[in-house]
């Protein structure tokens, strides 16, 4: 069965995901990675500085830049490759520079609260992500009201971005919607906007889906590597037979045999 899902590789390039023994040791390890997940399938490379999880301290531009460019500085030298590469950033000085490298998607996980990140990505050429969120980095204790109906909170919000985006010239073709899994969602949220995907499908646009190693998965805390990874192909086996276009996760050797 021809199915149109492709994976999303994360690469974080947030100080307690690789080794801080100075610059060049976080660039070759992030590049080594970047190569890994190429040669395990990845279509599209999403690489982060700043750190959106619970509790996380949040970065000033230029912090995240001085992660960032020293790996696109290197991608850009090596542009045999094949792939697709994404700046997940919610900051528009990091997103215009990140454009200037060439790279081919914007991530905003702050889903264009800010309108000059929406003009910085209609003017470009780049296809742009836009996450629900109620907060970044997430916070636990701000979720989507339990009596409201999470499905018709996204449909507005969707409507609304979708709106805007178009009316700034973008074609729809440009344009992915990420639900924002874990992102001011309770669990059972989380679970109902996974179990009910394919109705976004209306909106005509791609849908990307983040749900790799989340919390939601409600695994115990002390949970392996490969127990979260198991649980997140599971999940990612559902969204495949729901045709979202793509999954963004970490063990993409894993995913490489359920499409």
């Amino acid at each position: 069965m021809h199915h149109l899902t492709k994976f999303v590789g994360i690469v974080n390039l947030t100080p307690d995901s690789f080794s801080d023994g100075g610059s060049f040791t976080d660039t070759g390890a992030a590049l080594a990675h970047i190569e890994k997940l190429i040669e395990d399938g990845a279509s599209v490379i999403d690489i982060g500085a700043e750190s959106t999880r619970p509790g996380a301290t949040p970065l000033l531009p230029s912090e995240e830049w001085l992660r960032l460019e020293p790996v696109l500085a290197e991608l850009e030298r090596s542009s045999s490759v094949s792939v697709q590469f994404s700046v997940d950033t919610r900051h528009v000085a990091t997103a215009k520079k990140s454009l200037d490298y060439g790279v081919h998607w914007i991530n905003d996980v702050s889903g264009l609260e800010n309108p000059d990140m929406l003009r910085l990505v209609a003017s470009s050429n780049a296809g742009i992500i836009v996450m629900h969120s109620l907060s970044v980095p997430a916070d636990k204790n701000k979720t989507i009201p339990h009596d409201a109906d999470v499905m018709e909170t996204l449909f507005i919000w969707m409507e609304d971005r979708l709106k805007r985006l178009l009316s700034s010239g973008m074609d729809a073709s440009r344009i992915i919607f990420d639900p924002g899994i874990g992102f001011g969602k309770t669990r059972e949220q989380s679970m109902q906007i996974i179990r009910d995907i394919r109705a976004f499908h209306v909106f005509g646009v791609k849908l990307m889906v983040g749900h790799s190693r989340k919390s939601f998965l409600n695994l115990p805390k002390d949970a392996t590597t490969e127990q979260l990874d198991a649980a997140t192909i599971a999940i990612s086996k559902y969204l495949v037979s729901q045709d979202v276009q793509y999954l963004r996760v970490h063990n993409v050797a894993a995913h490489g045999n359920i499409i």
